[in-house]
């Protein structure tokens, strides 16, 4: 069975990282998160593998 991968919007990778909506968007402007996935004209999702493998080489 092929798994889907598990798209978060800037809101939930808010609440993961604990911090703004904002410092989400500065912080992946600056390259220092993995850039999103554009989904439709204006969407914007981050993986969830790699938003957790980026969470593993930081700590």
């Amino acid at each position: 069975m092929n798994d889907l991968e598990q798209m978060l919007t800037d809101k939930e990778v808010a609440g993961v990282l604990k911090l703004s909506r904002s410092s989400v968007w500065r912080l992946a402007k600056a390259g220092k998160l993995p850039k999103p996935v554009k989904v439709g004209m204006t969407a914007a999702r981050w993986k969830k593998s790699e938003l957790q493998a980026w969470m593993e080489q930081a700590a």
